[in-house]
């Protein structure tokens, strides 16, 4: 049966003439489409003309074929179904009448011609008992991809529209105009090897109408291309789909939210250039505020912000030299894991926040390239092949790279009451400079990891219920610093020297407040220092 039911605008059929219709004929030819005795009456009621003789309608129904060569598979098709259509002329007169909200109808901005897209829209929007974005976005982006990676010889260019609750008494183009104001907007664009561009959106509005206005509320969906993809190309993309799926059904979980890179960042690199991905959400307080991905050849980078808190990610697009084997990059990220888990332990940091960077932190650097450039450059290329063999082993496996998190958390005492309030930033990060001269066969490199810490929060005493105003309170400040430098150094190929420098220093501030003021203040430093002979 057709997907849209389009209410009837008994209100504008009252404010002008409208004229005959063969309803039994119209009722037949929605039978034909595949559509029920209920849907021809909604159909029929829609079809009345809302325009005075010397005047352009204002609905109508339209019929919109795809183009030859985008044509769905037979299996994706369905019966056409109806939609409304704007055109120039004025609004119709209503009778007076009480102040009353004006039912409420579903429109398309063009009238779905069997395509999947619009079938997986409708069923989103109508069938789907949740509101959560992952809903919303359920199935869309792999609709998209797929019609993107449809062979063709021109440029693609779709997009389409749905209001679920249109206002039929104001404009509907200025309702679709304003469907991308406060809706989220997820975008992926592609850049391939051989120079074409592929653009992909979905925008979800929940945002109620302004006063005054009609809501819009509803779906739209585009995907474009700057000219048509070569086969590799097009196995390529459509290699993405559930790739796309996963890393949108985790981050529009409503309670927690996920991150699932792994079909992304195993696209083609050999077919893709650039690979962006970005999420965009304007609802305060959301679980999701903004997300973006970036994959390419200048290296890759991930940033989120949500209710948990915020977090960015970036990683070198090669290492200085290759990675070394598969287990000791496994080993050098469960090493950064632990330090990541040490830091945010000691500083209270929000739990699910630190699994979202432990996650991200995993997964770009699970990923990242194994080997060095093919035509390396500088300082690195003038390292001999047998002595990155020997140094390799001594550095951490991984590519360089930042990373950072920070925010609020709280935590309840035994009887669900907040018993401490704070906000904790964390960030880490690997630099590796080489100093290298062919012509002396001498070499110099220097990797540094480092990491810091800052914690500030307010604690009841005695496990009870937290209340700054009260002025009664512990208060925690917590400041820590770790660097490690690896120095090597070569002669004639051969390594001359090896040693590791640890330098930690932590500080944690306790201070006792009774009565808005400071009675009692105690610091705790600890420091050290340790030097490591590496041969």
């Amino acid at each position: 049966m057709p997907l849209t039911s389009l209410s009837p605008l008994s209100a504008v059929r009252g404010a002008v003439p409208t004229p005959s219709i063969d309803r039994e004929a119209l009722r037949q030819r929605v039978q034909e489409a595949g559509g029920s005795a209920q849907a021809s009456v909604s159909v029929a009621a829609t079809a009345l003309t809302l325009a005075s003789d010397d005047a352009a309608p204002t609905a109508s129904l339209i019929w919109s074929p795809l183009p030859q060569d985008r044509v769905v598979p037979p299996d994706n098709t369905y019966g056409p179904l109806v939609s409304v259509a704007w055109g120039s002329g004025p609004k119709a007169e209503l009778p007076d009448s009480p102040a009353t909200e004006p039912q409420r109808v579903q429109a398309w901005a063009t009238a779905p011609a069997g395509d999947a897209i619009s079938r997986q829209m409708a069923r989103n929007e109508f069938r789907s008992t949740e509101r959560t974005l992952a809903s919303q976005w359920n199935g869309l982006g792999s609709a998209l991809l797929s019609l993107a990676s449809a062979p063709s010889t021109s440029p693609l260019n779709y997009q389409q529209t749905l209001l679920s609750a249109a206002d039929p008494t104001q404009p509907l183009k200025e309702q679709f105009d304003r469907l991308q104001k406060g809706a989220t907007t997820v975008t992926l664009q592609i850049k391939t090897r051989s120079g074409q561009t592929v653009d992909l959106q979905i925008a979800v509005n929940r945002q109620p109408g302004a006063l005054g206005e009609g809501s819009s509320q509803g779906l739209q969906v585009s995907v474009s291309s700057t000219g048509p993809l070569s086969e590799t190309e097009r196995r390529a993309l459509a290699a993405l789909s559930q790739g796309l799926e996963d890393t949108l059904a985790g981050l529009g979980d409503a309670d927690a939210p996920e991150i699932d890179l792994s079909g992304l960042l195993a696209y083609d690199r050999s077919a893709f250039s650039q690979l962006n991905l970005d999420i965009q959400n304007p609802t305060a307080s959301a679980a999701l505020g903004s997300f973006a991905l970036h994959l390419g050849d200048g290296g890759s980078s991930l940033s989120y912000q949500g209710a948990a808190g915020k977090m960015d990610l970036r990683l070198d697009a090669t290492p200085p030299f290759q990675t070394g084997s598969a287990q000791q990059r496994q080993a050098a990220i469960a090493q950064q894991l632990q330090l990541i888990d040490a830091a945010a332990d000691r500083g209270h940091a929000d739990e699910k926040l630190v699994a979202l960077f432990k996650s991200s932190f995993s997964q770009l650097h699970g990923a990242a390239p194994t080997t060095a450039s093919d035509t390396p450059v500088g300082e690195t290329g003038a390292v001999d092949a047998a002595l990155v063999e020997k140094v390799q082993p001594l550095l951490s496996g991984l590519v360089d790279f930042e990373a950072s998190f920070s925010g609020d958390f709280s935590r309840n005492n035994r009887w669900g009451n907040v018993n401490e309030q704070g906000k904790a930033q964390y960030a880490i990060n690997q630099k590796t400079t080489v100093d290298a001269d062919r012509k002396e066969k001498t070499a110099g490199i220097i990797q540094t990891q480092s990491e810091q810490l800052q914690s500030n929060y307010a604690k009841a005493r005695y496990d009870g219920a937290l209340n700054v105003e009260s002025g009664n309170f512990d208060r925690y400040a917590i400041q820590d610093h770790r660097t490690v430098s690896t120095l090597i150094s070569a002669a004639d190929n051969k390594l001359t020297s090896a040693v590791r420098s640890t330098d930690r220093q932590q500080l944690e501030t306790h201070e006792t407040v009774v009565k808005h003021r400071v009675v009692d203040r105690r610091e705790t430093p600890d420091q050290q220092h340790l030097l490591t002979l590496l041969m």
